[in-house]
C-alpha cells in the first residue's frame, strides 16, 4: 500500500537539479552527559538525583562563587545555608543583601545534556521571607555570562509567606540583550536565580520536567504572562493569539518517534537530540517550538547533521506528521520535502508541496506524508537528515515558511487521503 501511495505522491517529484546537497558540515558537538532517568530530573531537594552543587555568587566579591553547606556561608551580596525541610539539607535559606547582584545556582561538575527538556519545564518551590518582592528576579539556565537564557519571574510571586510552586516553560527562556542563547546539549548551570535587590527566601525541589499539570508562570506557547495575552490556566481549549491549533499537537504513542515536537514527547521515542535543527542560506528562527525559514536565495532548513546515522527503517511503511505554514513561495513553485540517508543525499525522492497542497496564506496545515515519498526505503536504515525542506534550486528568493510537530509513525492512517495530504488546522 505504501508504495502505491508513494507513487501517487511522487508524480510531482523532480530530479537532482532542484535540491542541492551543499549544506555544510553540521555535526561535531556531542553534547554533555545525559542525566539519569528518562522523565523528571530532580536537581535539588528531597530525592535529588542529578549530582549538582548548590552555590552562591556575589557581585561585590568579584563574582566569587562559594558552595552552600550546612554551615552558613556569607559574602557581601548574598549569604546562604542548607536547612532541613522534608529531609536533611534539602532546602537552601538565602539572604540577598541588596548590595550588588546576589545569585543562587546549581552547578554541575560536568556539562549536562538537557536536550530532551527543550519543550519541557523547570519547576521549583520558593518561600518568601521578605516583606516585599523584588522588582526584578530572573531565573536562568547558564554557562557563565554571556551564555545565558533567562525568564523574569518576579511578577509571578504571590509573597504570602507560604510555599509557592513556580513552573517555567524552558522554550520561553531567552537571552537578554548582550547575552547568547544557551545550548541545552551542554549545560554547566541548570538553575540560576539572581536579583540585585534585598530579598530573603527559601528554595527547594528544583527539577526539570517533560510535562506538567501545573499552571506555568507564562503561557508556554505565547510566552506571555497572564493578563498580557493567553492565560494558560483559564481555558485549556483556548488557542493563543496566533489563532492556530498548531500548538495542540496530536498525542503520540510508544512506537512513534518525535523529531521536533511541541506536544508530550515522553509518550514516544524522542530523537530530537539525534536530529537537531540546522540550516544553510537564509535566516532560520527557532522560537516557541516553531521553526521559521526565510530565504533570499538558495538554502534549506533541516533536522539532522552530516554525521547522524540513525536507523528509522521501522517507519519505511509509515508516515511523517508535519505541521506547515507557508507565508510565500516567492520565486519557487513549491517546497520540496525529503529525508536524507547516509547513502544519499536522496535528491530524486521528495514530496512536492505547492499552493494546491498548502496555500501561501499564513495558515497552519497538518500534513501526513508517507515516508516512501520522502526517501528510498532502502536508505531508511541509516538517516542523516530526518527532514529536509528547500525550494527549487536557483529559484528560492522570497520563500518563507514555518514548521513544527514533526514525528514519525509506523503505519499509514486508515483515513489517509493521498489527494489531500495536508489539512487546515482549525
Amino acid at each position: 500500500m505504501a508504495s502505491l501511495i508513494a507513487a501517487a505522491l511522487l508524480g510531482g517529484c523532480g530530479g537532482a537539479e532542484n535540491i542541492d546537497s551543499n549544506s555544510g558540515n553540521n555535526g561535531g558537538n556531542t553534547g554533555g552527559t545525559t542525566p539519569p532517568g528518562d522523565s523528571a530530573l530532580f536537581l535539588f531537594g528531597l530525592g535529588a538525583n542529578a549530582g549538582v552543587t548548590p552555590s552562591i555568587q556575589s557581585e561585590k566579591d568579584n563574582w566569587n562563587l562559594q558552595p552552600v553547606t550546612a554551615s552558613p556561608v556569607a559574602m557581601t551580596s548574598i549569604s546562604a545555608v542548607l536547612i532541613n525541610n522534608a529531609g536533611t539539607d534539602d532546602t537552601v535559606d538565602v539572604q540577598v543583601a541588596g548590595d550588588g547582584d546576589g545569585t543562587f545556582m546549581l552547578k554541575s561538575a560536568t556539562p549536562l545534556n538537557l536536550s530532551q527538556y527543550a519543550s519541557g519545564f523547570i519547576e521549583f518551590q520558593l518561600r518568601i521571607k521578605s516583606e516585599t518582592i523584588p522588582n526584578e528576579l530572573n531565573a536562568s539556565i547558564d554557562n557563565e555570562y554571556p551564555n545565558r537564557s533567562s525568564l523574569p519571574i518576579a511578577s509571578a510571586l504571590a509573597g504570602t509567606g507560604d510555599w509557592e510552586t513556580l513552573t517555567l516553560p524552558i522554550n520561553c527562556m531567552k537571552p537578554f540583550p548582550g547575552a547568547t542563547a544557551i545550548n541545552l546539549a551542554t549545560v554547566g548551570t541548570p538553575f540560576h536565580l539572581a536579583t540585585k535587590e534585598a530579598f530573603n527566601y527559601e528554595i527547594t525541589n528544583i527539577k526539570y520536567l517533560l510535562t506538567t499539570s501545573a499552571k506555568p508562570v507564562v503561557d508556554p506557547v505565547t510566552c506571555e504572562a497572564p493578563g498580557n495575552g493567553t492565560d494558560p490556566g483559564t481555558d485549556p481549549g483556548t488557542e493563543p493569539e496566533t489563532g492556530s491549533g498548531v500548538n495542540n499537537a496530536p498525542a503520540l504513542v510508544a512506537t512513534d518517534t518525535a523529531l521536533y515536537y511541541s506536544g508530550d514527547k515522553s509518550l514516544a521515542q524522542d530523537r530530537s537530540a539525534d536530529y537537531p535543527v540546522a540550516s544553510f542560506g537564509g535566516t532560520l528562527t527557532d522560537e516557541n517550538q516553531v521553526i521559521t525559514m526565510d530565504l533570499p536565495g538558495n538554502g534549506a532548513a533541516f533536522l539532522g547533521t552530516d554525521s547522524a546515522n540513525g536507523d528509522l527503517s521501522a517507519y519505511q511503511d509509515g508516515v511523517m506528521l508535519l505541521d506547515m505554514k507557508v507565508s510565500s513561495y516567492g520565486d519557487s513553485n513549491n517546497i520540496q520535502i525529503r529525508m536524507d540517508g547516509t547513502a544519499g543525499p536522496d535528491y530524486g525522492t521528495f514530496f512536492t508541496m505547492n499552493s494546491d497542497v498548502v496555500p501561501d496564506d499564513d495558515t497552519w496545515y497538518r500534513c501526513t506524508l508517507p515516508v516512501a515519498s520522502l526517501i528510498p526505503v532502502a536508505n531508511t536504515g541509516s538517516v542523516q537528515k530526518a527532514l529536509y525542506l528547500s525550494g527549487e534550486w536557483d529559484s528560492m528568493a522570497g520563500l518563507r515558511f514555518a514548521f513544527t510537530n514533526v514525528a514519525l509513525k509506523t503505519t499509514i492512517p486508515a483515513d489517509f487521503d493521498s489527494s489531500q495530504p495536508c489539512q487546515k488546522i482549525n
